[in-house]
């Protein structure tokens, strides 16, 4: 990831430690994702094993990794940093 902003600057590393609240943000992504795969495991074959559900599990992770990570860190920066969208400013301003 980007250390700054290209538009406006803005640190993505306020300070050392600040995503390890996205963990629990990409905790209830995951979660989500666990029971819309569980449902549908359910609704497809519902004569499923215990190892095929654990193996869809595994693959939902493994596939939606990088999308749960990146997302779990915008929304996380999202809480904390507030969007200015009529902010004009340039990429080449000071780096903070």
């Amino acid at each position: 990831m980007h250390s700054h902003c290209p538009h406006c600057a803005q640190s993505f590393e306020p300070e050392p430690g600040f995503y390890f609240g996205a963990m629990f943000v990409s905790y209830a992504i995951n979660t989500a994702l666990f029971i819309a795969a569980w449902v549908a495991l359910t609704v497809v074959y519902p004569d499923y094993s215990l190892t095929m559900l654990l193996g869809l599990l595994t693959g939902v992770v493994i596939l939606g990794l990088p999308l749960t990570y990146r997302l779990s860190r915008s929304i996380w920066i999202a809480i904390f940093v507030r969007y200015d969208r009529k902010f004009s400013g340039d990429a080449t301003m000071k780096q903070r």
